[in-house]
């Protein structure tokens, strides 16, 4: 055994207690530390790899050149695109899935694991027992293995198998209908040879991002013997907007389509009384996609695929005649359901957070963030000088500077995220740039709410002098 790697070994207690102190030192002082921290003032480094240095003094060397410039983005004070943290439980998990290093789907145990925690986490999300479920990397990956599955259900309607065939154009465009659909659904129409240019946008209920049902079902009535698929939203990004699910459960009655919901953060709606009715009917879809690492709040990356349909998506991610690969027959052979092989165990942080704090502890923090976003919304639409583009939903503040203000909201924005205190990021929201806060992180509380306005009151202010 090479002689740096045998020392490193005898002293892993050492090097361990190095990283706790490490992790500590940053979650100390998260909930002050900047939001969003640039590498341009970084210096260049020339590593020398030849012999290795060992584990500590390589740790050393981190501390001293990257540490300086990590932003605090799992912090309280990070309201960018939708990101969580990670609780206490959910780090315990993760350091645990680091340490123990199983490869999912081929252990018994993890995958065992894995299946008792879809199980939970359906239950939690209030879905029927008929949903196959799994863990993936994220929400762009969980849409991509939903809409696998929708395009292997499409082309059997046609009575073809496209994961053998491909897609046969010539039997017509594979249809897909959607009124806000979020990037990553372009993104996987564009992995799975759909094509991008075949989503077609369904007109929006006024003054809204749901999805206008009447002008759906003109569409579907158009070819109606063409099978296609549906995406709907639940928690749209700008405003965080919800189609009518039970509307499009009662065409789907009618009209042959695969409904496939990207809930990547709405979803969490389920577990919070004030806002379960926002998913009302979502039972209904064929699949649904829910990211772990957003409102769960678990460390990077893990989201939630549910489908009713799992034959169907095995026949996609099916691996081809491999004995080595096979397994011991009596667990859920994970694999033969997503696209990675090689699989984290992605389900144990997500086990003990939920066990740690139960349905009552997220309930909590998804009504908190809810509140404190509303509350956020409201001072802003009493400035008189600010905007707010559209009612607080759920965690999603949409807002910009009057017109008559004289103020251009792109210069608020810089102006706000150059305190780094905090840290908001843009949008277009009816062709008007816009800034956008997204909370939910688990320490998020009302300190945190009230100086984000007051940085956002300070820099409009500065701005107007």
């Amino acid at each position: 055994m090479n002689t740096i790697l045998k020392k490193d070994l005898e002293e892993i207690e050492e090097i361990l207690e190095g990283a706790k102190t490490t992790a500590l030192s940053y979650l100390d002082g998260l909930n002050e530390a900047a939001p969003n921290i640039g590498v341009s003032k970084m210096s260049k480094k020339a590593w020398n790899m030849e012999s290795g240095l060992g584990a500590k003094k390589t740790l050393e060397l981190f501390n001293s050149h990257y540490a300086p410039y990590i932003s605090a983005t799992a912090g309280p004070n990070f309201y960018g695109y939708v990101t969580g943290g990670s609780t206490p439980a959910a780090l315990l998990g993760d350091w645990l899935t680091s340490a123990y290093d199983q490869v999912s789907s081929v252990t018994p145990i993890t995958a065992q694991h894995e299946s008792d925690t879809i199980a939970l986490y359906r239950e939690l999300f209030g879905l029927p027992s008929d949903f196959f479920g799994s863990f993936v990397t994220g929400g762009t990956t969980s849409n991509m293995v939903n809409l696998a599955g929708a395009r292997q259900w499409v082309c059997q309607q046609m009575g073809q198998d496209g994961s053998k065939n491909g897609l046969n154009t010539r039997s017509g465009t594979l249809k897909v209908f959607s009124a806000t659909p979020h990037s990553s659904t372009y993104k996987s129409l564009s992995i799975l040879g759909i094509g991008r240019d075949n989503l077609e946008l369904v007109n929006r209920l006024p003054d809204r991002e749901a999805m206008d049902v009447t002008d759906l079902k003109k569409r579907l009535s158009a070819h109606p013997e063409r099978p296609c698929i549906v995406v709907a939203s639940a928690g749209t990004v700008n405003t965080g907007d919800f189609d009518d699910f039970i509307a499009l459960g009662n065409l789907k009655k009618k009209y042959n389509f695969w409904l496939h919901i990207d809930g990547a953060f709405g979803g969490f709606a389920a577990v919070a009384n004030d806002y379960k009715y926002l998913v009302k009917g979502w039972e209904s879809a064929d699949s649904i996609a829910i990211d772990a690492h957003k409102w769960l709040n678990v460390p990077y990356d893990a989201a939630f695929q549910f489908t009713k349909h799992p034959a169907l998506q095995k026949q996609v991610f099916q691996n081809g005649n491999v004995p080595y690969l096979e397994g011991d027959g009596a667990t859920q052979d994970f694999m033969n359901y997503v696209p990675e092989n090689s699989r984290r165990w992605r389900s144990l942080p997500a086990w003990f957070t939920l066990l740690a704090y139960g349905k009552e502890g997220y309930a909590e923090i998804v009504g908190r963030n809810c509140l404190l976003a509303k509350e956020l919304g409201n001072r802003i639409k009493n400035h008189g000088q600010l905007d707010l583009l559209h009612e607080v939903r759920l965690n999603i503040v949409c807002f910009a500077t009057k017109i008559d203000s004289g103020i251009d909201t792109k210069s608020l924005l810089e102006k706000i995220n150059a305190s780094n205190k905090v840290f908001l990021t843009p949008t277009v929201y009816k062709d008007r740039f816009a800034i956008r806060v997204a909370v939910s992180n688990w320490r998020t509380g009302q300190k945190e709410i009230e100086n984000l306005y007051r940085i956002i009151s300070g820099a409009m202010q500065s701005l107007t002098k």
